[in-house]
Parts: C-alpha cells; sequence; structure tokens
C-alpha cells in the first residue's frame, strides 16, 4: 500500500521505515510543525525532571541548577534527548500511564519539574498529583497546523495514489481530514491509534474503512497495518 505518514518529520522518518520493511511505502506528508516556545525555567530546586518526548529537550540549555536533577522519561528516544541535554536519566517507561504508575511505586513524593508540549494530555500531571506530586509545567515547545501540503502529496490524493493514512492523535487527525477532504477521506483506509482518534475519522470515513490499534503504541498499530493490501487487490481476491 501506499501510506500517508502524517507524523512531524522527525518520526514520519521513523515511521517510512517500519512501513518499508512490511512492503509498503510511506508518503510523508506532516500535519503539524513542531515550534519551540519561549519560556524561562522556574526558580528553586526539583526532586525530578518529567519528560514524555525529547522535542521537551530541544533548542534550549538547561541551567546547571535543572542539570543537576534527574529524570524520568517516556520513551527511549526521550531518555536518549535528555541524556544528551546533561541530564542523568533515572527512570524510563513507554507510555505516560506506565511512567506515572512507576513514579507513584518507586519514589516518595516529592516536587517535580514537567518538561511539556503545549498540546497533551494531562495523564501525567494529573496522576503524580493525585498521589502527593507537585509538579510545575513548563509548555517548552507547541504544535501548530501546517496551511497546506506539497503539491505532490495533493496531486496524488486527487488521482487516488493513496491507499491509506495513519492517525495518532484525536488534533493530528483532525486536521489531515481537513487537508484530504471528504471525497478523498472515503476512498482511504484509516489506521488509527486509538478510539478516540477513530471518532474523529468516522465524520468523514465509513466505519468500515477504520482500523483502530488495541494499544495506543505504534508496534500495534504497524501490527494492524502489516497485513493490508491494497484496495483493488481485495477486489481482485
Amino acid at each position: 500500500m501506499r501510506v500517508l505518514v502524517t507524523r512531524p518529520s522527525d518520526q514520519a522518518a521513523r515511521t517510512a521505515k517500519s512501513l518499508a520493511k512490511l512492503g509498503h511505502r510511506a508518503v510523508i506528508a506532516p500535519v503539524l510543525e513542531i515550534v519551540p516556545l519561549a519560556f524561562s525555567p522556574p526558580e528553586g530546586s526539583f526532586d525530578l525532571i518529567l519528560a514524555t518526548s525529547a522535542k521537551a529537550f530541544a533548542g534550549w540549555r538547561p541551567p546547571p541548577a535543572l542539570i543537576a536533577t534527574p529524570a524520568a522519561c517516556v520513551g527511549e528516544q526521550t531518555a536518549e534527548a535528555a541524556k544528551a541535554a546533561g541530564f542523568q536519566v533515572q527512570m524510563v517507561a513507554p507510555r505516560a500511564e506506565a511512567l506515572a504508575k512507576d513514579l507513584v511505586s518507586a519514589m516518595e513524593a516529592g516536587s517535580a519539574l514537567y518538561l511539556a508540549g503545549r498540546e497533551r494530555k494531562p495523564i501525567l500531571e494529573d496522576r503524580a498529583r493525585a498521589a502527593g506530586w507537585r509538579v510545575v509545567v513548563l509548555e517548552t515547545y507547541g504544535a501548530r497546523p501546517v496551511a497546506q501540503w506539497p503539491p505532490e502529496v495533493v496531486d496524488a490524493l486527487k488521482k487516488g495514489e493513496i491507499d491509506a493514512v495513519l492517525h495518532y492523535s484525536p488534533r493530528s487527525a483532525a486536521a489531515a481530514l481537513g487537508l484530504i477532504g471528504a471525497r478523498a477521506a472515503s476512498g482511504l483506509s484509516h489506521f488509527c491509534l486509538s478510539a478516540d482518534v477513530a471518532d474523529v475519522c468516522a465524520a468523514l470515513a465509513p466505519r468500515e474503512r477504520i482500523f483502530t490499534a488495541s494499544h495506543p503504541d505504534e508496534e500495534t498499530l504497524m501490527d494492524l497495518v502489516g497485513p493490508m493490501i491494497r484496495p483493488e487487490e481485495i477486489d481482485r481476491a
């Protein structure tokens, strides 16, 4: 299949490699542009630095007082970015829910500085606060929708040369559908990371063309995409 990958460019490149291993071809067309935000680190000390994305460490140099603070991260890529920024990573978990659980079970409640994106689900901060942590959120990056896709992507959609699209969040799915348009969207297979993403797609795509991962991670999403073949091949089967 020819699969539209709407993630930011750095993440899309990794997804394209995963698709290639499955025999599919990626068409990279990000719907959100990651932008750094102006911010000043808060004064005072913290017991822990929290981060859920490698983007939290891009474009700034943490002050020495923060560098001495251990970090807890979601994902190995985030952990590597934290190490590159000078932090000592104490804890890594695959998802925010798992990190919150590990945090509560392995450490006494204290104070944490959460280096976060402006657009996020507040899972980590909410669960940490519920367990008695004082969490200060410092938004270091944001995401804004792109105005349009490159002409070659638009042309491929018009000609029916795209078979499927990957959706990772309700916001990015809504942005992608706006760029794809109702007519083209109805003819694509939509692979969604979670049920709430699938609900967004249902506004323009028929339910039989929407496929939802059983777990909200890319490995599971790739398992869903892997056995799929192009629609015209289904018709010939």
